[in-house]
C-alpha cells in the first residue's frame, strides 16, 4: 500500500492505516526533531506530540499536496517551540553529549560531503567505521552550534536528511534561494571552524 493510500484511508478513520503511516514516517520525524532539539527524550516528546497533532489534523490535509514536507514542517515548527520553552535566550542548540545516543536509521548523505566538512563513515559494520562515524557526529554537533537557527535547519533538512531543496523551503516556508543561501553560509561557517579547531580533517590545498 502507497503513502497515498494509507494517507487517504487514515484521514478516513482507519486506525490500521495511520498505525502504517506513523511506522513509515516516525525514524525521520525523529531524527528532525533531535537535529533540532539536540536530546533524544525531549525529541520522542515531540516525535508524539506530531502523531498526535497529526491524528486531529489529517482530515485537512489536502490530497496532491507534497505530505512529507507537511509533516516535516509540524515537526520543525513543534520542534522550534519545544526548543523556545527549554532554551529561550539561545539562538543555536548546543548538541554535547548527545551524539553518541543519536537515532541511527539507515545511511544518509555524509555532514557537507565535498565541501570541507568530514564525511560519514566508510561502508561496513565494522568497529572502526563506528567509531569514525561517532567522531564525525561529535565535530558536527560542536561545530553547528556556531549556526544560526535557520542556517543549521535548511543544512541538517538538506543536507543530512537529504531532503530537496524544494521540500526544505516548503518546511521552512521561505524560497529556495533563501535555503541554497542558508546551506552556503552554513557551510563556510562549518569549514572555518573546521580549519581553526581541526585542522586535521581538511583536505590539503591543491598545488598549481
Amino acid at each position: 500500500m502507497d503513502d497515498q493510500d494509507l494517507i487517504r484511508r487514515a484521514a478516513d478513520g482507519d486506525r490500521d492505516a495511520f498505525g502504517l503511516l506513523v511506522e513509515r514516517k516516525r525514524e525521520r520525524v525523529f531524527r528532525i526533531a533531535w537535529s533540532v532539539l539536540g536530546d533524544r527524550e525531549q525529541a520522542r516528546d515531540v516525535a508524539q506530540e506530531v502523531f498526535l497533532r497529526l491524528y486531529r489534523v489529517l482530515r485537512r490535509f489536502r490530497s496532491g499536496r507534497p505530505f512529507d514536507a507537511w509533516l516535516y514542517r509540524i515537526t520543525f515548527n513543534l520542534s522550534i517551540d519545544a526548543r523556545r520553552r527549554e532554551r529561550p535566550h539561545r539562538e543555536a542548540v548546543p548538541l554535547e553529549g548527545t551524539v553518541t545516543g543519536a537515532p541511527d536509521a539507515g545511511p544518509r548523505p555524509s555532514v557537507g560531503a565535498g565541501h570541507g566538512v568530514p564525511g560519514g563513515a566508510a561502508q561496513g559494520d565494522t568497529a572502526g567505521a563506528s567509531l569514525r562515524l561517532r567522531e564525525v557526529r561529535r565535530i558536527f554537533v560542536e561545530l553547528s552550534a556556531r549556526l544560526g537557527r535557520k542556517q543549521r535547519a535548511a543544512f541538517i533538512l538538506r543536507e543530512i536528511e537529504g531532503l530537496s531543496t524544494a521540500e526544505v523551503a516548503e518546511i521552512m516556508k521561505t524560497t529556495e534561494s533563501t535555503v541554497r543561501n542558508h546551506i552556503l553560509q552554513a557551510r563556510r561557517i562549518l569549514q572555518e571552524e573546521l580549519r581553526r579547531r581541526y585542522p586535521e580533517y581538511c583536505r590539503p590545498g591543491r598545488r598549481d
